[in-house]
């Protein structure tokens, strides 16, 4: 499932890059996307702004594919040293938390299962429980940027 959900990232990349390149940006990706849209999130958990648009894409990218493809990024900025030792234990625990999207399918399935007639309350506290995931694990992400370094 994640194989062919990564693949399908990729197909996206490439069309985004295909519309792209008719507004004279054909290096327009989906995680470029993701970090115009996650930047003031990142600032506002203590991101430097020039920084900010890197870290928006990790987080992006964690919470729409999950945090392993996340880190994978991450990683090729750490070994090229584009990053701060501030944005890098940031970004370190904003990518440690297991909230994205599919983890709503991993918990649908395995509670579901469980819980057959509940199905439907699982499901529609899913984004909810995403959203509140989301926010514990940016606050963790804040106070250590806050206080390691």
């Amino acid at each position: 499932m994640l194989i062919a959900f990564v693949g399908l990232i990729a197909l996206a990349n490439g069309i985004t890059g295909s519309i792209g390149g008719l507004f004279d940006m054909p290096d327009l990706t989906i995680q470029m996307i993701l970090g115009k849209v996650f930047s003031p999130l990142a600032f506002i958990i203590g991101v430097p702004w020039h920084e900010a648009e890197a870290a928006g894409s990790f987080i992006g990218q964690k919470l729409v594919v999950n945090e392993f493809v996340a880190f994978l990024d991450f990683v090729s900025y750490i070994k090229n040293n584009e990053l701060s030792e501030h944005t890098q234990i940031i970004i370190s625990f904003a990518l440690c938390g297991f909230a994205n999207f599919s983890s709503i399918a991993i918990l649908l399935g395995g509670l579901g299962s469980l819980a057959p007639t509940r199905r439907a309350d699982i499901a529609s506290m899913g984004m909810k429980a995403v959203l509140a995931a989301s926010l514990a694990n940016l606050m963790s992400a804040a106070l250590a940027g806050l206080f390691l370094v």
